[in-house]
């Protein structure tokens, strides 16, 4: 069993009515807009979508409404990380039930596991509510706080979990990083997950990356791939300088990055809504701040194109 991902795979905001309802009608016009733009699969109910913020039913009807809206053309990794196991299990048997193309599962948050060992049990038993449907472990240590080297997990995991194809690998750990690549003679898909560093990424071996700003800014990172790509390293630098004051923008406005960037989708054609509490919705002054500065760096030009 082996999925591999490639070029930008989005990962979505989840659609929210104006009382922070979901909003599964804004889905295929949403599944649309990412295909048009050039974007090879989703990656949904994961931290960009909110996902522990939603409940167990929200998360289902998401992701089934992802993958109705997505078709083959837009493959769809479901996020089934929780703190319950049980609820964990539940949302991996329903992907594979609704024909999602993997699944991924984040680290358990509160209670931690201690060791590699622990987090190998849970991802085990989390997998194995569906035998055949490939499953990546997430790691993103600055939200679980579980830092374990991910190439020491692949090594532990390897022979535990038969569906095991992959990483998503959201940390600036490069070695680590490498070492996962080239793991098992590169047996594993190693997903990069920081868009400020795609660049950086590419360069260390990644061929697929998930990421928030790929949902409405991935027609810049195609072209910082495809300068990379040609050996233009310069013109490729310069791209990912300009996305990275995109995100700098976005991370200055006075709301998290998340926040900011949800808001930007309405701006492009396709409107998620609100964001839920905790997090803090921009004010309409500070989203006139963002459109103005995103403006001075040509984001209109770069951004992903409404749908016709």
């Amino acid at each position: 069993m082996q999925n591999r991902f490639r070029g930008l795979v989005a990962a979505p905001f989840t659609p929210f009515n104006a009382d922070r309802s979901i909003n599964l009608d804004v889905i295929p016009t949403y599944a649309r807009f990412l295909r048009e733009n050039g974007v090879r699969a989703a990656f949904v109910c994961g931290t960009t979508g909110e996902g522990l913020s939603l409940t167990l039913e929200e998360r289902l009807a998401v992701s089934a409404k992802w993958v109705e809206s997505a078709d083959q053309s837009l493959p769809v990794i479901v996020h089934v990380g929780n703190t319950c196991l049980e609820d964990a299990r539940k949302l991996t048997a329903h992907a594979a039930k609704i024909g999602a193309a993997a699944v991924s599962a984040l680290a358990p948050m509160f209670f931690k596991p201690r060791n590699t060992d622990e987090l190998v049990d849970w991802c085990e038993a989390v997998a194995s509510a569906a035998p055949s449907l490939p499953f990546y472990y997430y790691n993103i240590p600055s939200m679980t706080g579980v830092t374990f080297p991910a190439a020491e997990f692949l090594a532990k995991a390897a022979d535990r979990i038969p569906t095991l194809v992959g990483v998503k690998y959201t940390y600036e750990d490069f070695p680590d990083y490498g070492a996962c690549v080239t793991a098992a003679g590169g047996r594993f898909d190693i997903l990069f997950g920081r868009d400020e560093l795609l660049l950086e990424g590419w360069k260390a071996g990644a061929r697929g990356a998930v990421g928030s700003t790929y949902n409405y800014a991935a027609p810049l990172y195609l072209r910082v791939l495809a300068a990379h790509q040609a050996g233009d390293e310069f013109t490729a630098r310069t791209l990912q300088d300009t996305a990275i004051k995109m995100i700098a923008i976005c991370n200055g406005v006075g709301v998290t990055h998340l926040a900011a960037s949800k808001a930007l989708m309405a701006m492009l054609g396709v409107d998620c809504g609100p964001v839920r509490l905790p997090l803090t919705q921009p004010s309409a002054a500070q989203l006139v701040t963002v459109r103005a500065r995103l403006t001075e760096i040509g984001f209109f030009d770069f951004a992903c194109r409404p749908v016709a």
